[in-house]
């Protein structure tokens, strides 16, 4: 591919990823969970973690994931308290 087609970004993509941004999704609500089990959240990613624990609401994919995630960041949150 040339670099120019990599640059091209379609109508679909475009749509895609403003829709993605108003859905609730996996990737953001599995980062913060992430995050969280590392460190404490800030105000604005416990916004972002609580907007997105619906997930996709289209799909199942990542559920049991983001709540064994959500358990370990707990278990980490009452380590550190």
């Amino acid at each position: 591919m040339s670099e120019e087609s990599k640059r091209k970004v379609s109508v679909t993509d475009r749509i895609y990823n403003a829709v993605g941004a108003v859905i609730p999704n996996c990737e953001p609500a599995l980062r913060m969970v992430e995050i969280g089990q590392e460190r404490p959240l800030k105000l604005k990613e416990k916004f972002v973690l609580l907007y997105n624990t619906p997930l996709c609401p289209h799909c199942n994919c990542n559920r049991e994931k983001f709540k064994e995630g959500k358990a370990k960041m707990a278990a980490a949150a009452s380590r550190r308290a």
